[in-house]
């Protein structure tokens, strides 16, 4: 019977080594790391937020009612030739000279139908009055206006404010459902227009 096989002492060696090394080099080796989502910054998230684009208030449309009546119920003309000699009644087509017959005041009386007058001496200068009638609201509207644009004038009894755009005396009062404008290059300050705007506002309450 042949002697069974043995291994050679220093093959077994080999093979213990071999293994034990095998062993160390997987615990040392680290297991591989996912890579870090990206973070948005603050700067990123706030520049993804939509911004609100502020939107500008609508005007309020003024609500008035016709108004129609003669010049002379306004404004008495041998009074006003006593203020201001010279100024004769004139149709506005007909009007020359100055420019104190436009002006944005005036347009709103036009624009709400109300009546405008206008009187003019031969050099050409001219007193312009309108009068038209608004609702409560409208009437605000327009005062608020004037409260940032012209300047407060306590003596026409009223609400009543006086300014010179374009260097012509411009006079604007409420008396509801009244708005009075009265426009002359004489208007150099709120006296000169004052006793215009009084005779009108007295007039306004015989007629209205």
């Amino acid at each position: 019977m042949s002697p069974a096989s043995t291994r050679s002492p220093v093959v077994l060696r080999t093979l213990v080594v071999t293994g034990a090394l095998a062993l160390t080099l997987t615990a040392c080796t680290a297991p591989s790391q996912a890579a870090p989502s990206a973070t948005p910054t603050t700067g990123e998230e706030s520049s993804s937020t939509p911004v609100a684009t502020p939107t500008a208030a609508a005007t309020p449309e003024l609500v008035s009612t016709p108004f129609d009546v003669d010049c002379g119920e306004l404004l008495d003309p041998g009074s006003l030739a006593s203020w201001y000699p010279g100024l004769t009644a004139v149709v506005d087509d007909e009007a020359s000279g100055d420019a104190s017959r436009d002006g944005e005041a005036l347009q709103q009386v036009a624009d709400a139908d109300g009546t405008t007058c206008t009187w003019q001496d031969s050099s050409g200068a001219t007193v312009t009055v309108g009068v038209a009638h608004f609702d409560a609201d409208s009437l605000d509207e327009l005062a608020n206006d004037l409260v940032a644009t012209s300047n407060s004038v306590p003596t026409f009894g009223v609400e009543g404010y006086f300014d010179t755009p374009g260097e012509i005396g411009t006079a604007e009062a409420f008396s509801s459902p009244a708005f009075v404008v009265a426009r002359s290059t004489t208007f150099l300050e709120p006296g000169d227009a004052e006793p215009v705007v009084s005779a009108v506002l007295s007039a306004l309450k015989q007629v209205d």
